[in-house]
């Protein structure tokens, strides 16, 4: 496909004074893009600080200042979804390089309106035995059944 720029979520990543310099490896790292109910929501993790939100009616901006929905380190490749019913949830991955742990996949009950987590999370997926590291899961409902796909990385 041709892919056009048409905007940036920020100017510059919060803590500014933390991202005023490079931080390699550190920062925004893979970031989950959604419509729902007439709005554009991309929730993105920074491994060191948590998992943020940001919104805007139009793809190209003006975005919402990041509001940090969960305060944890380590948690990762954050994917949401509104159900059919009003509810939402939030499906994550852990970074073993930050939260000691890796190959997990965790779901939390989510405010409808995407602005912080109901709660501590479910675990639904531990793979060491099959997979060395799960990263960038996705959540999807489809003809009723819900499905999380995940990334096995290596």
């Amino acid at each position: 496909m041709n892919w056009e720029l048409i905007g940036h979520v920020f100017a510059a990543q919060p803590p500014l004074d933390v991202f005023s310099k490079p931080r390699h490896g550190n920062g925004a790292w893979a970031p989950a893009i959604r419509y729902h109910n007439g709005e554009f929501y991309i929730y993105y993790p920074d491994p060191d600080y948590g998992i943020y939100v940001v919104k805007a009616k139009n793809p190209a901006g003006p975005w919402s200042a990041p509001l940090l929905i969960k305060d944890a380190k380590g948690w990762i490749d954050p994917c949401p979804l509104w159900d059919d019913d009003g509810k939402a949830y939030l499906v994550n991955a852990l970074a073993g390089s930050r939260a000691a742990m890796k190959s997990m996949l965790i779901v939390s009950r989510m405010s409808p309106d995407g602005a912080r987590l109901l709660d501590g999370g479910a675990l639904v997926f531990e793979g060491h035995a099959e997979d060395p590291t799960v990263e960038g899961p996705k959540f999807y409902k489809r003809n009723g059944y819900y499905y999380i796909l995940r990334q096995p990385a290596g």
